[in-house]
């Protein structure tokens, strides 16, 4: 939104298509966590300035495809597809994810089906990754009465990807609500109930109700080649920004 506002603005005809049936991509969902909601500001900001913007036509619940986009003979083509969930072939993950009554989940399990983790007393939580989305998790379950949360992070630190205020609030939070911290491990297998971790020579689990793995997140091009094969037979050129990048 903000690369095509800013396009329009400056006097170019732009054509921004979106696959899902609103605007706003991972501030949307990341929003949708109860101590995330001011996050809704950003993209209600962006979607009024779209609406000033004449020479601006949206196009919701599309996925653009190459011929879509030749059609436009454009002489400029962005690509902003954003990111999604890193999970890497860590043994039992990939079985676990999605199986029916799993006990293990991506961060967009959580995001896309709020309604299904509003279980907090008596339950056990743990977090693999300790960047800025298993904070959010952890955030999520420590701050409503979860039984016990732990953090599972491979660096000597947790939140290193965030700014130093956020961090702050963040560190603050993981020591009120004594959530267990286990830096330095790395995860081995993902089990139906327990994650299989390991430092140095020293193997151990950690049990779980519910178990969420946030390993970040990885670029997500998919038209990527074609569209820069395009730009050189056309003389157009392209350009990729954002998590997509």
């Amino acid at each position: 939104m903000e690369a095509a506002c800013t396009a329009a603005e400056v006097g170019c005809k732009v054509t921004l298509f979106e696959e899902k049936a609103e605007l706003g991509g991972l501030a949307r969902d990341i929003a949708r966590l109860p101590d995330k909601t001011r996050i809704n500001d950003f993209p209600d900001y962006l979607i009024q300035r779209t609406k000033q913007l004449t020479n601006l036509n949206i196009v919701t619940g599309t996925r653009a495809d190459l011929a879509m986009i030749a059609a436009l003979k454009p002489d400029i083509i962005v690509n902003a597809t954003g990111a999604k969930p890193l999970l890497p072939p860590i043994a039992g993950l990939h079985e676990q994810l999605g199986k029916p009554g799993t006990k293990v989940f991506s961060i967009f399990d959580l995001l896309h089906n709020m309604e299904k983790f509003q279980e907090f007393e008596g339950k056990r939580i743990a977090v693999v990754g300790g960047g800025a989305v298993g904070l959010d998790v952890v955030e999520y379950y420590a701050e409503r009465g979860a039984q016990e949360v732990s953090i599972i992070e491979m660096m000597p630190l947790l939140g290193k990807d965030l700014d130093m205020i956020t961090r702050i609030s963040m560190m603050k939070m993981v020591e009120e609500r004594e959530v267990n911290v286990h830096t330095e491990k790395a995860l081995t297998e993902v089990c139906s109930d327990r994650f299989k971790v390991k430092h140095g020579e020293q193997e151990f689990e950690i049990p779980f109700d519910f178990g969420f793995v946030c390993l970040g997140m990885r670029s997500y091009s998919p038209l990527m080649d074609s569209l820069l094969e395009y730009g050189k037979e056309h003389q157009v050129e392209v350009v990729n920004i954002g998590d997509s990048k």
